[in-house]
């Protein structure tokens, strides 16, 4: 079960009990299935390591931008921080990078 969202406590979260933490390397793409049903919101907060270049796509294979041009895929976010999920979704992630390590952390949202 996943932790209920609660906004008491200005700007503190409690730990997640369903997390994930991906090691990506180049150009390989990592996914996470979003635990639950289609009926289900959840919170999911995104971290990386400082110097990381990670994009990270909702339900689709993340592209990279290639130099000199402008990418336009729809749900393909650079390093996004906090997004609405549901049970079901799959998130997709990518980096130019050698290594990049990203943590996500969901909370149930109240319906």
């Amino acid at each position: 079960m996943t932790i209920q969202y609660n906004a008491n406590y200005i700007e503190t979260m409690p730990f997640s009990d369903t997390c994930v933490q991906v090691n990506c390397g180049v150009g390989v793409e990592e996914t996470f299935t979003v635990p639950g049903t289609p009926e289900q919101q959840f919170q999911a907060y995104f971290e990386y390591t400082a110097d990381s270049n990670v994009f990270v796509c909702k339900n689709a294979t993340p592209s990279l931008p290639l130099v000199g041009t402008v990418g336009t895929q729809q749900y393909n976010e650079f390093r996004p921080k906090k997004r609405y999920v549901r049970g079901g979704d799959v998130l997709h992630f990518i980096t130019p990078d050698t290594n990049a390590y990203i943590g996500v952390s969901l909370r149930q949202l109240q319906g």
